[in-house]
């Protein structure tokens, strides 16, 4: 059946009606606002006396318009909405990390509550030739590849439905984008590969929505960054390169089978270039085999402080069942929820200022150059500043993601919905010291441009 635009509305009414969810949105907003206020190391400072009216009225706006919201995603979408208010990339409503079990229940629910819009040949023709902002659009790492629809509701005046896809959770027919237009942009939610609606403003362009490149046009601006969770190798006799795409706990083993591997080229070759583009952090032992290479002077480094509430606490316990943290990591946490069992709803330090020493640092490689951009963030951004003390090294790129003052984030389950509120749990005493980098990143020591290949740009640097 050929699918019209009033039959798609219809569809619409229908998927909706069908997905409502029996949780209370309003109830699910004042459990997520108490979590908050209770257990984000960030919520004092961030909530002032400067601060106090406004952060109040935005919560009972927030409480009305959820009176009204029966859909889960969409409530979501308010919730971050409200979250907007702390201006930290650390808090977030995402998929349900605490168990496995919970997170196959919450994912099997989830499933069920995609929406399906179906398109037929004649309209796919139509949006191949379209010039407005309905069309075909690929995703910036061409994982997803969409079709945009104009598609009414009350949230929505776009639908973007899987053409094609290279994630399998996401299959053609599925609806993972509602944008609704406003002021030269599309601002709504797109869905993650978990099915979470994440809020996105998306700027209208020539050919473009945000980062999404209308089919069989050519952005030659982007440049494709690798993929690879680590990956290295030799681009001339001068020069190695590493990517490592997170520092995951999980991807630690990885990294330090990847320099262990390469040792023989990395000691005699004298330049090395370090992608950490779009490398969202992780856990701090999973760079500690590249200290050794960078290192050319104590590295000082400011300890945060952990806010010890009843939450946390058990956020922390959380981490000993996991298989992949090393021993010594598990022992430090036995010891730091020992001690803040001794001072609840208090802070306490979770590891002091110090100076990294070690007896001698490696003559190779000489020159490094590491490659960031506004998606290297949190632990990255951690590694960025002991590696800015080196005089061997060179950040090029643009300003990081700028998510380091508050971090050390933990889950709780929603009370209702299938998600989970992740938050940071932890306070860098770089923010008294007037050394915070939240919302504004580390810069640079050299700009690149968006039209630049970065990698060559490093390697001539390197070179010349």
């Amino acid at each position: 059946m050929k699918v019209t635009v009033a039959s798609l509305f219809l569809l619409i009414l229908c998927s909706v009606n069908a997905s409502a969810q029996t949780c209370n949105c309003a109830e699910e907003f004042q459990y997520v606002k108490d979590k908050i206020e209770k257990n984000y190391a960030g919520f004092r400072d961030k909530v002032n006396p400067k601060t106090r009216a406004a952060y109040q009225q935005s919560s009972i706006e927030i409480l009305a318009k959820a009176r009204q919201v029966t859909s889960s995603p969409y409530c979501i979408s308010l919730i971050n909405e409200w979250i907007g208010f702390f201006k930290d990339g650390h808090i977030e409503i995402g998929r349900n990390r605490l168990s496995d079990y919970k997170f196959v229940k919450d994912q099997e629910k989830l499933v069920q509550d995609v929406e399906k819009l179906a398109l037929e040949e004649d309209d796919l023709t139509r949006l191949k030739n379209s010039k407005d902002i309905s069309g075909i659009y690929w995703s910036k790492d061409s994982t997803y590849k969409v079709a945009v629809i104009a598609n009414k509701n009350s949230f929505r005046d776009y639908a973007g439905i899987i053409l094609e896809s290279r994630i399998k959770a996401w299959k053609a027919g599925d609806v993972i984008m509602e944008l609704k237009q406003q002021q030269g942009a599309l601002k709504g939610i797109v869905y993650d590969q978990y099915y979470t609606p994440e809020n996105v403003t998306l700027k209208i362009g020539q050919n473009r929505l945000g980062e999404w490149q209308r089919d069989g046009t050519v952005n030659d601006r982007i440049e494709k960054i690798p993929d690879a969770d680590v990956s290295g190798k030799l681009l001339s006799a001068q020069t190695f390169y590493i990517r490592i795409g997170t520092f995951n706990q999980r991807n630690a083993k990885g990294i330090d089978s990847l320099i262990l591997f390469n040792k023989d080229v990395l000691d005699k070759t004298p330049n090395l270039i370090l992608d950490l583009r779009g490398n969202g952090g992780g856990a701090d032992f999973a760079y500690r085999p590249l200290i050794p290479y960078l290192y050319t002077n104590p590295i000082k480094t400011v300890g945060p402080d952990i806010l010890s509430s009843a939450d946390n606490i058990a956020g922390w316990a959380g981490l000993l069942i996991k298989n992949d943290l090393p021993e010594d990591q598990k022992n430090f946490i036995r010891e730091k929820i020992a001690a803040m069992e001794q001072h609840k709803d208090e802070f306490i330090s979770l590891g002091a200022d110090k100076d990294l020493v070690l007896d001698k640092g490696l003559l190779f490689p000489k020159k490094i150059v590491i490659l960031i951009n506004k998606g290297s963030g949190s632990t990255t951004e951690q590694f960025l500043l002991a590696a800015k003390q080196s005089k061997k090294v060179i950040i090029m790129g643009e300003n990081s993601a700028g998510v380091l003052d508050y971090a050390n984030v933990r889950d709780i389950a929603l009370s209702c919905m299938p998600y989970a509120l992740h938050y940071a749990t932890s306070r860098s005493r770089r923010v008294d010291m007037g050394k915070g980098i939240d919302n504004v990143g580390i810069k640079p020591d050299r700009p690149l441009k968006a039209g630049q290949n970065w990698v060559t740009a490093a390697q001539e640097y390197l070179e010349k």
